[in-house]
């Protein structure tokens, strides 16, 4: 699977039931997500699809931290956890940090570590 389309669907499976809940109450974007519901059921590529119910070109689509927040209307939220990896990806060790508290550092370097 292409990297992109593989980070898309981790995004959309994490999000699901935040999306699912901002697009009841819209029609349209409802429909689009049923679309892209049943194409990622079928491990067909979706980000286009994401794409056009984001508003949003593939680029950002993709690295989005939450899919959800990019649809017309809803607020910023609160996030509820943050994770951080590896500042050079030499290790896929993960860390979690308070939200909007400061940004884990790697034991062995000292570097801040990169938000995932």
């Amino acid at each position: 699977m292409d990297p992109a389309e593989r980070s898309a669907l981790t995004a959309l499976c994490a999000e699901l039931p935040e999306l699912r809940a901002e697009c009841a109450r819209r029609p349209e974007p409802a429909r689009v997500l049923a679309v892209i519901e049943a194409e990622a059921r079928a491990r067909r590529p979706i980000t286009a699809l994401l794409e056009q119910l984001l508003g949003t070109p593939s680029d950002e689509t993709v690295r989005q931290r939450s899919l959800s927040s990019r649809l017309p209307g809803s607020g910023p939220g609160r996030a509820d956890e943050e994770r951080f990896g590896c500042p050079d990806g030499a290790c896929d060790r993960l860390a979690a940090a308070e939200p909007a508290g400061p940004v884990p550092r790697c034991p062995l370097t000292g570097d801040r570590l990169k938000p995932v």
